[in-house]
């Protein structure tokens, strides 16, 4: 089963457990050779391929299921590809792991600023609950 980098809205347990039904470990890491930038006028994030080496630190979740990962690519939509990618984790492992891209055709939604993960879990989350989700969970 393969594994998933969150670099995003599904790094924090309140969207991934609405998204997904099993329990998975999970355990930190870096995607070298991409960028994390902030979408025009939204709160969550995309990922597109870096020209200056850069990498995103995210959480990836392990052995997620083809049914959970059916559900992940519905939640990512049509915006997005999905493709493996090597991932280094804080011990130093790599790991193949499923990662999704923003696709070249949709870079017009780019707010062409870097995605403040703190400022998301503790601002942006609420919003993303509420306008994405369907809950105002916490």
């Amino acid at each position: 089963m393969p594994n998933v980098f969150t670099y995003g809205s599904l790094m924090f347990a309140p969207v991934w457990s609405r998204v997904v039904v099993s329990s998975y470990d999970r355990c930190e890491a870096i995607l070298p050779g991409y960028d994390r930038i902030g979408v025009r006028d939204e709160v969550y994030p995309v990922i597109i391929p870096s020209a200056f080496h850069s990498q995103v630190e995210g959480i990836v979740y392990l052995d997620v299921s083809t049914s959970d990962l059916g559900r992940l690519d519905q939640f990512e939509g049509e915006y997005y590809f999905r493709k493996t990618e090597q991932v280094i984790t804080f011990d130093i492992a790599k790991l193949p792991a499923e990662v999704y891209v923003l696709k070249e055709e949709y870079y017009a939604i780019l707010s062409h600023r870097e995605w403040d993960p703190v400022h998301f879990s503790t601002t942006g989350i609420h919003f993303f609950m509420h306008s994405y989700m369907n809950t105002d969970e916490h």
